[in-house]
C-alpha cells in the first residue's frame, strides 16, 4: 500500500522526503509541499512536485493520509498546533519546539484526539534494529548502562531511552563542557574543498536514570558527519555487552564467547545482485533485513522509509506507536538539562511535566 503525505516545509531535511517519494513512487507520494518560500515553490516545482503556499491549497490538491511537519524548531510548536486544529493527522520533524515553555504550551493545546507522531528515526536504522534485537534475545542478559557517541542531544537521548528501556522520569543529570579542535567533514553544504581547522564543544553528561541503569552521552559538535571522529555505542549487561558491532556474552557461566554483528551488501566482490545493504546478521540467524533493498538508501533513509509506513499504519489502522509527543518533549527536556548541568556546574533532577502521565 503507498503512503501518501502532504510535505510543510522545505530545505535540506524536507528534500530527504522528496527523495524516498522519487526513488520508491509505489511507496512514497508527496501529494503536494507547503512552502511559503518563494524560490523553494519555484525549485521542488523543478522536481516534479505540487507546491502550494497554504495548507488550506494543499488539501485542495489530492487527500492525504497526514501532513509531514518539517519546519524550523523555533516555529514548529505553531506549524504543528495548526496542522492538527485541521483534523488532520500530523508527523512532526524533530524537535517539536525550542524551548521547555513550547513543550509545555504544545502539551497543554494539543487536541485530544489527535493523531500526532514525530520523526525520530535513529532507533530504526538498521544497527540500532540490530543490537536492540539482540537485547530482545537477552545475549548480553539486563541491560545496566549505554554509552552513546554517536549522535546529538535528543537523538541521543532516544537511543539511550529505548537500548535501557527506560522513561527517565526520575534521572539525575551531571554535565562538563571542553573545547575541542579538528577539521571538519561532510557538512550539509557539502564536503569542504580545503584544509580548515575549527573548534568544536565536547560534551559528556551522565544520566543516573535510576532502577541501576546508567547513561552516558560523549559528543563533540558534528562527530557525526566527521571524516576523523568515530561513532561509539556501548551497552553493557550482566551476562555481556555489545561494543559497536562486537558482542561479548555467556554460553554458561564458564564459557565466554566473541562474536559480533555482521553487515551484509550486495554489489561486494562477486555479488551481481545489485547495490545496497542486504541486512545484519549476528552468527546462524538474520537480526535485520532491508525492506527496500532495490531502492540504494542510506541507513538514515531506510529508518526515514520505515517511519513514514509505520505512521501510514498508525494512522489508518491504529497501529503501535513510533515516538510520541510524549518521549519526543522528554528527550527534548533532558537536553534542556544537561545545559542546565554545564552551567550551575551541579547535578540537575528531572521534576514531573505535563506529558509524564503519558510516558
Amino acid at each position: 500500500m503507498r503512503t501518501d503525505f502532504i510535505l510543510i516545509g522545505g530545505g535540506w531535511r524536507a528534500e530527504f522526503y522528496m527523495r524516498l517519494s522519487q526513488r520508491m513512487p509505489d511507496l512514497f507520494h508527496i501529494t503536494a509541499i507547503v512552502t511559503i518560500n518563494p524560490d523553494q515553490l519555484t525549485y521542488y516545482t523543478e522536481w516534479g512536485f505540487k507546491c502550494v503556499p497554504t495548507l488550506d491549497e494543499a488539501l485542495t490538491i489530492e487527500h492525504p493520509q497526514f501532513a509531514v511537519v518539517c519546519v524550523p524548531h523555533t516555529v514548529a510548536t505553531n506549524v504543528n498546533l495548526a496542522t492538527l486544529a485541521t483534523g488532520i493527522p500530523v508527523f512532526s520533524e524533530t524537535p517539536v519546539g525550542a524551548t521547555l515553555e513550547d513543550l509545555q504550551r504544545f502539551a497543554t493545546n494539543m487536541p485530544k484526539d489527535a493523531k500526532f507522531q514525530v520523526a525520530e528515526q535513529y532507533h530504526l536504522r538498521p544497527d540500532m534494529q540490530a543490537k536492540k534485537a539482540l537485547l530482545m534475545k537477552k545475549i548480553i542478559g539486563h541491560p545496566q548502562t549505554a554509552t552513546i557517541s554517536y549522535t546529538n542531544n535528543y537523538h541521543a537521548i532516544a537511543l539511550m531511552r529505548e537500548l535501557l528501556n527506560t522513561n527517565a522520569t526520575q534521572t539525575t543529570i551531571t554535565a562538563q563542557r571542553f573545547k575541542i579542535t579538528g577539521q571538519p567533514g561532510f557538512e550539509r553544504g557539502g564536503t569542504v574543498t580545503e584544509e580548515t581547522f575549527r573548534d568544536y564543544n565536547q560534551t559528556l553528561a551522565t544520566f543516573d536514570f535510576g532502577q541501576g541503569k546508567m547513561g552516558l552521552y560523549n559528543f563533540e559538535d558534528d562527530q557525526h558527519r566527521s571524516f576523523i571522529r568515530s561513532q561509539h555505542i556501548q551497552i553493557k549487561g550482566d551476562r555481556g555487552e555489545i561494543n559497536n558491532h562486537e558482542v561479548r556474552y555467556l554460553k554458561d557461566f564458564a564459557t565466554p564467547m566473541l562474536s559480533g554483528i555482521k553487515r551484509v551488501n550486495k554489489g561486494e566482490y562477486e555479488n551481481m545482485e545489485g547495490i545496497g545493504l542486504k541486512g545484519l546478521t549476528f552468527n546462524d540467524e538474520w537480526l535485520f533485513q532491508n525492506p527496500y533493498d532495490q531502492a540504494m538508501l542510506s541507513d538514515d533513509e531506510i529508518a526515514l522509509a520505515l517511519c513514514l509506513e509505520k505512521m501510514r499504519d498508525y494512522v489508518l489502522n491504529d497501529g503501535p506507536s513510533i515516538y510520541s509527543f510524549a518521549e519526543a518533549a522528554q528527550d527534548f527536556y533532558l537536553t534542556l538539562l544537561i545545559e542546565d548541568a554545564i552551567e550551575s556546574g551541579k547535578a540537575v533532577q528531572t521534576t514531573e511535566q505535563l506529558w509524564y502521565q503519558n510516558l
